[in-house]
């Protein structure tokens, strides 16, 4: 079963209190337990350290471990887009999510929409070298994903999935392309997460481990996050790794 490990890096100003260094001795444990590590850039607009960095550290000390990360566009322009993709690449990243971001105070907006980003880095080869992905809601409306799906992109990541006939629907829906749900694992500690996404772990939290697997018989792997309690998710992971 293909389990991956979602992370969000610290904080930028983090970095002074040894937050890097503790960031990366998680992600080398989480690595011997899951099956690929991805990981975000500041999607909800607080600056974070860069996945980039990030990955290049982890690939040093886990070089086996398979590696995606999100790039976000909002404040991009084609040649940071071009740079990002590269330097990805280079650090040995073999898939990469394209997606908006939420806005950053005062950083200025690009006009960079995600399917264009996708079809253009296509198209000039930049990401010859890695799967693109773009995001896709619980809930699509498949008309309207027409831009997308020109794009044509390795897979889709959908939005945080509570319900397995979810990832069911898009999967039989989008046949063709990869579909990897993401899933957040019920924790107390995940409460203020769940509460931001309008989940109800309640609705899930007994019988974990079978939905998990019912979402990954659909679509063939699972991203799971876990922002409040990693202990407790590595837990899961190397309950349910084989």
């Amino acid at each position: 079963m293909t389990l991956l490990y979602e992370a969000n890096p610290p904080k930028v100003d983090g970095a002074k209190d040894g937050a890097m260094e503790r960031f990366m001795e998680r992600l080398c444990s989480v690595s011997e337990v899951c099956g690929g590590i991805h990981i975000t850039e500041n999607v909800l607009g607080m600056r974070r350290m860069s996945p980039v960095v990030v990955g290049r550290r982890l690939r040093s000390v886990a070089p086996d471990i398979p590696m995606s990360l999100t790039m976000r566009v909002r404040d991009k322009d084609s040649a940071d887009i071009d740079a990002f993709a590269r330097d990805a690449a280079d650090a040995g990243f073999t898939g990469m999510l394209v997606v908006a971001g939420d806005p950053t105070p005062n950083a200025p907006v690009s006009g960079q929409v995600p399917s264009g980003v996708v079809r253009r880095l296509i198209r000039n080869g930049t990401g010859s070298h890695m799967d693109l992905y773009l995001s896709v809601s619980t809930d699509p409306d498949y008309a309207a994903m027409a831009p997308k799906l020109a794009a044509r992109p390795k897979g889709f990541i959908t939005q945080v999935v509570q319900r397995p006939e979810q990832a069911e629907r898009i999967a039989a829906a989008l046949p063709g392309y990869q579909i990897i749900p993401i899933v957040l694992y019920p924790s107390p500690k995940n409460l203020k997460a769940a509460k931001f996404l309008g989940l109800d772990m309640g609705a899930y939290s007994d019988g974990f481990g079978a939905l998990v697997r019912r979402i990954h018989d659909a679509a063939g792997s699972v991203l799971l996050t876990s922002p409040g309690d990693f202990d407790g998710l590595r837990g899961f992971l190397s309950e349910n790794r084989y």
